[in-house]
């Protein structure tokens, strides 16, 4: 195929054939992986499950899939309806296995996007929660517990919500290996 032959991804023109001296392509010496943004609805607060209580059947049915072995880089919750409790309900914001083939115990890590989220924190429309957990910052992969691919998974902790909404915004690096396999740790 000729190096003149292109096509186009999403905006970015890609060109075919083999590389010659004087195209001025710098090679590619390694693969840090992809930056995606997921964001995802928390659309009502009252239809929670108590966190430890979160199953296979408590996930969406079109949820949004991190692949196993991806690191979350930053992670911000955005709050669309202010919460309110009967109780002193926490919100916890974690992963779960997303097969949910019940090969392992499904939860990764239930509360590892951030834990224990005060509702004072998140009692107002605009509130912001920039979150913190043992997942966030890129140093623990994802699925690493479930041994699987993982959904978000939202809970509560110590009481019921009776109000609430909120938006998540997760940037996650997910790393490619050659042929666009992802990498498992």
């Amino acid at each position: 195929m000729p190096r003149n032959a292109t096509h186009t991804f999403d905006g970015l023109v890609v060109g075919y054939g083999t590389h010659s001296a004087d195209n001025g392509v710098a090679g590619v010496t390694g693969d840090s992986g992809t930056v995606k943004t997921y964001v995802i609805e928390l659309p009502d607060a009252t239809l929670l499950e108590d966190t430890d209580a979160i199953t296979v059947a408590s996930l969406p049915p079109q949820q949004a899939i991190i692949p196993r072995g991806s690191f979350i880089k930053s992670a911000t919750f955005h709050v669309k309806t202010a919460f309110t409790t009967s109780a002193s309900a926490t919100l916890d914001i974690g992963t779960y296995e997303a097969a949910g083939d019940g090969s392992s115990s499904g939860d990764d890590d239930a509360d590892g996007i951030d834990a224990d989220i005060a509702v004072t924190a998140i009692d107002a429309i605009g509130d912001i929660v920039i979150c913190d957990g043992a997942l966030v910052g890129g140093v623990v992969p994802v699925g690493v517990t479930a041994d699987a691919d993982v959904a978000i998974v939202f809970g509560y902790e110590a009481g019921v919500y009776t109000a609430g909404a909120g938006t998540l915004v997760v940037e996650v690096i997910v790393p490619h290996g050659s042929m666009g396999r992802t990498l498992v740790v």
